[in-house]
């Protein structure tokens, strides 16, 4: 909720200014404020090119708890614009792909055979946990090894994008649904943050 809240004040401050700024609480600062607080290593920034925004987010604050409205439709625009067949009974996994970075494509990242192999292992790891339904999703292909070994879709009128990852945080992303609720990590994650969501999420 507080992603499609902040998504809609980004909107209306785009018509003001050429470039915002703004600080961990989403309070509008000025830009010698913001790279005064991006000076201290605990902070990391994150852009919107699109909205022409940039955020602080603290490094340890990267995951979000929240209450997804309107459910049902939000399920049939999925389905209806990837050719799926999801029902709201069971956890629903999102992996998002924000498009080429420095996180994705640098030499300490994993090649495509690696990230084939890490993906079935957390498969597993997840699957002992529930059922789940899983959905790849980008906003831009450039620099996904992937593409051909796992099923990614582009994300439907940026429907993902709109709702959980207002900015490009670095890397991946990814948010579980279910029901009502979701749990999104922003930016590079790890095989226990996954399970760890899931875990957390069935226990609501």
């Amino acid at each position: 909720m507080k992603q499609i809240v902040f998504a809609l004040l980004l909107f209306l401050q785009m018509s003001v200014n050429a470039q915002t700024y703004y600080d961990v609480d989403n309070k509008v600062i000025d830009k010698e404020t913001f790279d005064k607080l991006l000076s201290d290593p605990v902070y990391y920034r994150v852009d919107n090119d699109s909205l022409q925004a940039s955020r602080i987010l603290h490094k340890d604050e990267r995951r979000e708890i929240g209450f997804l409205e309107n459910v049902e439709e939000f399920y049939h625009e999925l389905n209806e614009k990837l050719n799926l067949n999801l029902l709201t009974d069971k956890p629903l996994i999102i992996y998002y792909y924000p498009g080429k970075d420095p996180c994705n494509s640098g030499g300490m990242y994993i090649s495509r055979k690696e990230y084939f192999a890490s993906s079935k292992k957390l498969a597993k790891k997840v699957k002992k946990i529930a059922d789940v339904n899983v959905v790849r999703v980008y906003k831009n292909n450039e620099g996904l090894t992937t593409i051909k070994d796992l099923d990614w879709k582009k994300d439907p009128n940026a429907l993902i994008e709109n709702l959980f990852f207002n900015y490009h945080y670095g890397c991946e992303s990814f948010v579980i649904i279910y029901k009502d609720k979701y749990v999104a990590v922003f930016g590079e994650y790890g095989h226990q943050q996954v399970t760890e969501a899931l875990k957390d999420l069935l226990q609501k």
